[in-house]
């Protein structure tokens, strides 16, 4: 028995509530290129934040949040992507689920 086709109906969320809709019918290597992306916007993120220690710079609560937000959900989106993209390069369908906590 042949494997189906795989369907946008059955993309993935395998690690937040508010994830990225990760298309079933993508090739690793997209995966990973798009993984790499958000690492990378993450890591640039945390080198502004790591700026903010110069003469002269402050950062308050609302400046953290700012970044860390955006921080956070890059990270899930990466993980996602990550996830999706081994089991991609398995051969592997990964189960379509609607989310859950991080554990």
């Amino acid at each position: 028995m042949s494997n189906p086709t795989p369907r946008l109906e059955d993309a993935l969320c395998l690690t937040e509530a508010e994830c990225l809709l990760i298309d079933p019918r993508a090739r690793a290597e997209d995966l990973f290129d798009q993984c790499e992306t958000r690492l990378e916007a993450a890591s640039n993120l945390m080198m502004t934040l790591s700026t903010l220690d110069a003469p002269g710079a402050c950062a308050d609560a609302r400046d953290l949040a700012n970044v860390a937000l955006p921080g956070r959900l890059l990270l899930a989106d990466s993980l996602d992507l990550l996830m999706a993209a081994r089991r991609v390069a398995k051969g592997q369908a990964a189960p379509a689920r609607k989310g859950g906590e991080h554990g």
